[in-house]
């Protein structure tokens, strides 16, 4: 008698859906781009240093819930958004200082 997980059957399910998710998303932000490169005096660099932080995010969110639907127990759950937690907070500070040092250099080629 084969003894199987009753989730395993549910967890290979949205692992089938986060996989169709990521397609349609990668797609979806395909369009973006193009649709935002499109724009009247759109800054090429800019658009593209946007599309390439949403891919991040989307592609850490992925992992995350790829991850998260491997755990074994409530423990392993636990740890895993707590590292994924501490990820994003350790990615939000360096955006911000990236942030902070395009706009600073924005300023002196301003003011220069």
């Amino acid at each position: 008698m084969e003894s199987k997980d009753p989730f395993d059957a549910v967890r290979s399910m949205m692992e089938d859906n986060l996989a169709k998710v990521g397609s349609a998303t990668k797609n979806y932000l395909d369009l973006l781009q193009k649709s935002m490169l499109n724009v009247p005096n759109a800054n090429e660099d800019q658009v593209n240093a946007f599309r390439a932080y949403i891919g991040r995010q989307v592609a850490a969110n992925q992992a995350f819930v790829s991850k998260l639907l491997g755990a074994k127990n409530i423990q392993e759950a636990m740890q895993i958004q707590v590292e994924y937690f501490q990820s994003q907070m350790r990615t939000a500070v360096n955006d911000a200082m990236q942030l902070t040092d395009k706009m600073a250099a924005s300023s002196k080629r301003s003011a220069g």
